[in-house]
């Protein structure tokens, strides 16, 4: 058995129909919020990725054409957090992206 099974993923994908700058800012929203409520320190890698990082969390949001990509690896610590943390994210890209 491997370790990375139970290491629990997010992964999440929403549709967007903004400008790339437009995008860009409302990414910054978002991570700023993540950094607020989990501690999380968001760094840009370019325009079009921001990874963000905290012990026991690690992660990237991607911008796409269409779509924004978030991609994050719980550690065993945070993986009981693991729904809250989804729901959290994915509502707030429903919210800033719809």
């Amino acid at each position: 058995m491997g370790s990375d099974a139970s290491v629990p993923n997010i992964s999440l994908r929403q549709r967007h129909n903004k400008s790339p700058e437009e995008l860009r800012e409302l990414i910054k929203l978002m991570a700023t919020k993540l950094e607020e409520r989990y501690q999380l320190n968001a760094r840009w890698l370019n325009n079009d990725a921001v990874e963000v990082a905290r012990p026991g969390i690690n992660g990237r949001i991607t911008l796409g054409e269409n779509e924004v990509r978030v991609e994050i690896k719980l550690g065993l610590m945070m993986s009981a957090f693991k729904s809250t943390i989804e729901s959290e994210i994915s509502r707030s890209m429903a919210e800033k992206l719809a």
